[in-house]
């Protein structure tokens, strides 16, 4: 592994992945939401919206890919992740 995944402990690593996966299931839900025109976070999403959403789990993504690897090793796009 890399010498960043050494500098971090396993504590710091998990409650980052927590992080991204609670935004993961976040983006699905606002998905899901804007594909029913049902309420998300007490508003009805435009694109924009769930476009916002699913960049913050992409950021999280890359933070937590960093932490593990030291680097960005597979990059994500708002497009791919809203099909």
């Amino acid at each position: 592994m890399g010498s960043t995944r050494d500098s971090i402990s396993n504590d710091e690593l998990r409650k980052i992945r927590e992080e991204m996966e609670r935004l993961k299931a976040a983006m699905h839900a606002a998905k899901i939401a804007y594909l029913n025109r049902t309420p998300f976070g007490g508003r009805i999403l435009e694109y924009e919206g769930v476009r916002q959403v699913a960049q913050e789990f992409i950021l999280a993504n890359y933070t937590y890919q960093k932490a593990l690897y030291g680097k960005i090793k597979v990059r994500l796009s708002v497009a791919t992740l809203l099909r």
